[in-house]
């Protein structure tokens, strides 16, 4: 089963291309605005990953509106052509379409009542509508958490670009997030596509977040630590109620149906830090 991938450039389409060549899937990259040139000979038989909205969303606090109701219409256009094929769409979505983040840090289930409380959350949440609406869609929904890449524009390269500086780093250490790296989201997405090419169920929604939480202080302490094996002088780190947090902040997701149904365990982004942080400093210090 060949994949097409939907999705303009950035730290996640790398990761997705990267991790199927590495299993040796064929793979189609392509953005909304080329879908009218796929052939249905590409289109039959594949399996669609949407992960456009996803990639500019964590990144940026909302489309503009003429071009998300621009990008949602071509997206339907696009649905309506997989259902007359029976193509499996799997849409990658994160958390906010919950609003803040829950009292207590308590994770919140895919049966929880969506109620995005933020531009970026509504989105989110109107694209997974018009790909659920449809009972006849062979549809999956794929939540996560705050992405974190080598690549910069995440909140993993502005803290390490931060901590070079003198200043000292003020970071909030209340609210908690499960940072995700977007190594491990590939490796769960090349994990359900394995599925449903042998027939697994492509329809309802499903959560992945790595595990172990973190604030935005305990999660600069542990870059500090790595970082400082390849760069000093590093900043100090401070802790301040209204100093830098997530970005963006992200529910904690419950990741229980996902290994329930499809196996799928949960990995520590702590696994991941090392080779990402060294990357970074040696792309800088070049």
């Amino acid at each position: 089963m060949n994949v097409i991938v939907i999705s303009r450039p950035g730290a996640l389409l790398t990761a997705l291309l990267g991790q199927f060549a590495s299993r040796g899937r064929a793979t189609i990259n392509v953005s909304f605005d080329e879908l009218a040139g796929l052939g249905d000979d590409l289109l039959r038989g594949a399996l669609v990953i949407d992960a456009d909205a996803l990639c500019y969303l964590q990144r940026n606090s909302g489309f503009v509106d003429a071009e998300h109701q621009r990008l949602l219409a071509l997206r339907e256009e696009f649905l309506a052509r997989c259902r007359q094929w029976r193509v499996p769409y799997l849409l990658l979505s994160d958390g906010r379409v919950f609003g803040a983040v829950a009292e207590g840090g308590a994770e919140l289930c895919e049966s929880d009542m969506a109620n995005a409380s933020c531009v970026a959350g509504a989105q989110f949440a109107a694209v997974e509508q018009a790909l659920l609406a449809d009972v006849t869609q062979q549809g999956l929904v794929l939540r996560t958490g705050p992405l974190i890449a080598a690549q910069g524009g995440n909140f993993l390269g502005d803290c390490l670009a931060t901590m070079r500086g003198d200043a000292a780093l003020c970071l909030n250490d209340s609210r908690v997030v499960y940072p995700t790296p977007v190594a491990d989201l590939a490796r769960v997405v090349s994990g359900l596509v394995d599925q449903i090419s042998c027939g697994a169920p492509t329809r309802g929604i499903y959560h992945y977040n790595s595990s172990g939480a973190a604030t935005a202080y305990e999660f600069a302490e542990v870059v500090c630590a790595f970082a400082s094996q390849f760069v000093v002088p590093m900043a100090s780190l401070e802790v301040g109620e209204d100093g830098e947090s997530w970005v963006p902040e992200v529910p904690a997701l419950s990741c229980d149906l996902i290994l329930q149904n499809f196996g799928i365990k949960r990995l520590p982004w702590r696994a991941y830090l090392p080779r990402m942080i060294k990357a970074v400093c040696e792309e800088t210090s070049k």
